[in-house]
């Protein structure tokens, strides 16, 4: 995959995770491995996590991490009228490609 898709990955899977508060990384890890049907490995995911905090879409409270305001309103924003999953994936890879 590319860091694109990676990045949208993880952000996609904190998004679903986070939906009733705030989550851990087995929370996302577990909901990424449901979308894509692979588990990510450590660096996919510090370093996924650290772009999406770095960009302001993604907080970390503790040992948990949630949306920010402005992550949720992109989730929204590309998640509102799709039905498919994957073209939520591929929305987002799309707007993180534009972001690197």
């Amino acid at each position: 995959m590319t860091i694109e898709q990676t990045i949208s990955w993880i952000f996609l899977a904190t998004a679903m995770a986070t939906q009733k508060g705030p989550t851990d990384f087995q929370g996302i890890s577990s909901i990424a491995d449901g979308i894509n049907h692979a588990v990510p490995t450590h660096k996919e995911m510090q370093s996924s996590i650290s772009w999406l905090i770095q960009k302001g879409v993604v907080q970390r409270s503790g040992n948990k991490y949630l949306l920010t305001q402005l992550g949720r309103d992109e989730y929204e924003s590309i998640s509102s009228g799709s039905t498919n999953l994957f073209d939520v994936w591929k929305k987002l890879e799309l707007k993180i490609n534009g972001l690197t």
